[in-house]
């Protein structure tokens, strides 16, 4: 299954697959993934592992989200 740019949400910050309105992602828990201009956000807990290590994380984590729905719907 393949989206195109008007049907996602975002993107994952590590493989770049397409998150869909109204799908899971996650987010990393670190303050420094989560400021304003930077968002860092992931198609799966998987992704986030990836992404874990060249960060270097003191204390890992991430929470599970739902994107939200497609505006006008």
């Amino acid at each position: 299954m393949t989206l195109d740019a008007s049907a996602a949400w975002g993107k994952c910050n590590v493989c770049k697959k397409p998150i869909p309105f109204g799908g899971p992602y996650v987010k990393c828990t670190v303050s420094t993934c989560n400021r304003k201009r930077l968002q860092l956000i992931f198609c799966t807990h998987g992704c986030w592992d990836a992404h874990n290590p060249d960060f270097n994380h003191r204390n890992p984590g991430y929470t599970e989200h739902v994107a939200p729905g497609k505006p006008g719907q």
